[in-house]
C-alpha cells in the first residue's frame, strides 16, 4: 500500500514538473499581438516578446484622413516583471492554440461605423495562431481569455499616456 501511494505521489510530481516545464518552454521565445480596430476609424495595436518588450501603436485614421496626414502614436519599453510574469500567466491560462481561428464571421452583418474588429497573434517557436473576432452578440470565451483581454486592455489605458511620435 505505500509503495503505491509512495509511486502515485512520484509520478504526480513528475507530471507536474513535465507540465510546469513544457510551459516555460512555450514562453522561451514568443511574440504576442493584440490589436482592435474600428475599420476606418480607429486602430490600438500592442505588442509583446520573450525579451519583455513591449510596443504600443494607436492610429486615428479619422482624424488623419480629415486632416490630409498621418500621425500614428507609438511608443515602446519594456515590461516589468510583475508585468512579465502576468502576460506570461495570463497567455497560458487563456490557452489560444485551442481556439478556433475566427469569430463572429459565419454570418452576414450589415457593417456600420461601430463595427469593432479584433485580431490576436500568437507566435511560440513551435506554433503560430492567429485569431480574428468580428464583434457580434452571445460570443462565449473562456475565461482565461477574458482575463487577458481585461490586462491588455488596463495595460493599454495605463500606458496609453505614455504614448508619443
Amino acid at each position: 500500500m505505500k509503495t503505491r501511494i509512495s509511486l502515485l505521489t512520484i509520478l504526480s510530481v513528475m507530471l507536474i514538473c513535465l507540465s510546469g516545464c513544457s510551459n516555460k518552454k512555450e514562453f522561451e521565445e514568443f511574440s504576442f499581438t493584440y490589436s482592435m480596430e474600428s475599420v476606418d476609424n480607429y486602430k490600438m495595436v500592442i505588442t509583446y516578446d520573450s525579451d519583455q518588450n513591449y510596443k504600443l501603436e494607436e492610429y486615428n485614421y479619422f482624424f488623419d484622413n480629415a486632416a490630409n496626414k498621418r500621425d500614428p502614436k507609438i511608443s515602446e519599453g519594456k515590461l516589468t516583471d510583475k508585468e512579465f510574469g502576468e502576460i506570461q500567466k495570463l497567455l497560458s491560462k487563456s490557452k489560444l492554440f485551442e481556439m478556433e481561428d475566427s469569430y463572429g464571421f459565419d454570418k452576414e452583418y450589415n457593417r456600420d461605423l461601430g463595427d469593432i474588429m479584433y485580431q490576436i497573434s500568437f507566435s511560440t517557436k513551435d506554433k503560430d495562431k492567429f485569431i480574428s473576432i468580428r464583434s457580434t452578440e452571445n460570443q462565449q470565451f473562456s475565461s482565461g481569455f477574458i482575463s487577458l483581454i481585461g490586462y491588455i486592455n488596463t495595460f493599454i489605458n495605463s500606458h496609453k499616456k505614455e504614448v508619443a511620435n
